[in-house]
């Protein structure tokens, strides 16, 4: 089998980087199988409806989604398909006031990671980033049947290091997906526009976990989906619960517990046509702890809502908006995954804890000018509240480049975050895409004001 499989995808690979750049669009739009060996043959994705419904059904909708595989290794009879797609993304750029990109944020533009106070000669970066890269599988069975099943992984890297990371793994059969997924959660037709930032705006609902999900069928528009999935927790853990005490009987104290119920996101919507949507989105979370006062086991009930969709009175221009509050939802919101902040000490009740409100918004429009030429502006906005006596941790003393001593905010001082971007994209083939992109961010904490950055960076994007 292995031998087979060599002898189908070399030709393909060498038929991908012989075509001249001009004549991409013709592979496309050709018909004809283009490698054949036994019962398997090579063809044209986008050429034949039925590969391509079929494939693009097994794949995910989210943001920064690997496009669609250009070529699709089948049998005749389409029960079986396999495609090996995947992108190379190097990326040049610029910070300008900060030094964001020399933090653990990368090449992602995370305003919650935003150094505080921006320290003389420490106030711009330079970057070249070719870690940006992702290869997947999508593997279909019984295609376009009502026993389709589907398989889809992705693996790449985290715009960091150098290390490979599973960032997706899942099958979906009749409505039901299983696996590695995109929380149920984001709302992927909604965030958006596309940026060159991997993170993409601060404000946005999106995050990934194990779960189960159903996502039913259309009716006459109206969809709804629930899922149950494995919960992140961002606390105040490892002191005890109330701000007035580290430690209990001369120990530090762990009061974590197991967490016995799953996350459970659903949602609502109603598609009046592909650009205008709107959708409803609820989560429902519970929180353990152990009550070290009382000596018990404690619940806490957290929860949120979401109102999202996008809509288009000029075909060529399409808006995009979403809007999240809740409490206790942290790991979901961009800007706030990893902040202890989701659930802190009552100070009401010593010994009890309790869900921080908190929120995001997101606002974008795009505008294809051209069908090969777009233009996107999006702006977004992360907020918490309650949260001051447990979000004022700074790093250690630091002295800037002429030896002034300053106190940094730590990683949990955060008290909002602005996201805009700025960009357009130019698609030269149907897999070669280049983009420009205007960013700016602030970051304010509690206690020690706040900061800006602005980054200008580009990228030439691969896909295959």
């Amino acid at each position: 089998m292995k031998s087979v499989i060599f002898k189908a995808v070399m030709p393909l690979a060498a038929a991908f980087l012989l075509t001249p750049t001009g004549h991409a669009q013709e592979t496309d739009d050709c018909e004809d199988v283009i490698y054949e060996v036994g019962q398997l043959e090579v063809v044209s994705t986008q050429s034949n409806p039925l590969v391509k419904e079929a494939i693009e059904k097994a794949r995910p909708v989210e943001p920064g989604s690997v496009p669609t595989p250009k070529f699709t290794i089948k049998t005749h009879n389409n029960k079986f398909m396999l495609t090996i797609g995947g992108e190379i993304n190097p990326m040049l750029g610029y910070d300008i006031g900060n030094n964001l990109y020399s933090t653990d944020a990368g090449s992602s533009f995370v305003t919650g990671d935003i150094p505080v106070p921006a320290l003389t000669g420490h106030k711009g970066d330079f970057f070249i980033n070719a870690l940006n890269g992702n290869v997947d599988f999508s593997v279909v069975g019984f295609a376009n049947t009502r026993n389709q099943v589907t398989g889809y992984v992705k693996i790449g890297t985290n715009g960091n290091d150098k290390a490979l990371k599973l960032k997706r793994a899942y099958i979906s059969w009749r409505n039901v997906s299983a696996g590695l997924m995109t929380t149920l959660a984001c709302d992927p037709y909604a965030a958006q526009p596309p940026t060159i930032d991997p993170q993409g705006p601060n404000g946005d609902v999106n995050t990934t976990s194990y779960q189960l999900r159903y996502i039913s069928p259309s009716f006459d528009g109206f969809r709804f989906a629930a899922s149950i999935e494995m919960p992140s927790y961002y606390s105040a853990n490892g002191i005890y619960r109330g701000k007035d005490y580290t430690s209990w009987y001369g120990h530090k104290v762990n009061s974590e517990v197991d967490q016995l119920v799953p996350d459970i996101p659903l949602w609502i919507e109603y598609q009046k046509s592909e650009q205008n949507r709107v959708r409803f989105t609820a989560i429902l979370r519970n929180f353990a702890y152990q009550d070290m006062v009382n000596e018990r086991r404690r619940n806490i009930f957290a929860w949120g809502t979401m109102l999202s969709g996008n809509f288009s009175f000029y075909e060529p221009l399409t808006f995009y908006f979403q809007a999240v509050y809740g409490k206790g939802i942290a790991n979901y919101i961009q800007d706030l995954q990893g902040r202890a902040l989701s659930f802190t000490p009552d100070d009401a009740e010593i010994g009890r804890m309790k869900a921080n409100p908190m929120m995001g918004l997101v606002f974008g429009a795009s505008y294809n000018a051209t069908k090969k030429l777009q233009f996107n502006l999006v702006g977004s906005y992360a907020r918490i509240w309650d949260v001051e006596p447990y979000a004022t941790f700074q790093d250690a003393s630091v002295a800037d480049a002429n030896g002034h001593e300053v106190m940094s905010a730590g990683n949990s001082n955060y008290r909002y975050g602005v996201y805009v971007a700025a960009n357009c994209f130019y698609s030269f083939t149907s897999y070669l895409q280049m983009g420009i992109e205007y960013l700016y961010g602030r970051r304010e904490t509690y206690g020690l004001g706040g900061a800006n950055d602005s980054r200008i960076q580009t990228q030439i994007a691969l896909s295959f």
